[in-house]
């Protein structure tokens, strides 16, 4: 059996984030999403960046098809949830 992992690393503009506290409360409730989801990780980098957040997500699972869907879904849940707009989405199968 095989372990599948996908990583997926986002750069957002989140306008009115202008330090860390800002930038963990914009990302809030992914952080809330990804916390309940046992196949999910979330790593959200330091604030360097006035209305920038960058932050990584690694998907995990025994199927592959299950992984992609799971992130490309995770995908659509930022871009619907998040005040922001993504600047760059690099996804990567590790």
């Amino acid at each position: 059996m095989a372990l599948h992992l996908r990583l997926l690393q986002i750069e957002m503009y989140l306008p009115n984030v202008a330090s860390e506290t800002e930038l963990i409360r914009a990302l809030g409730p992914l952080k809330r999403l990804c916390k309940n989801r046992l196949s999910i990780a979330l790593a959200i980098e330091h604030f360097t960046d006035s209305d920038r957040g960058r932050f990584s997500i690694i998907v995990t699972g025994t199927e592959k098809t299950v992984v992609e869907h799971e992130s490309d879904q995770l995908l659509d849940w930022i871009e619907s949830q998040i005040q922001g707009q993504s600047l760059s989405i690099d996804v990567n199968w590790l």
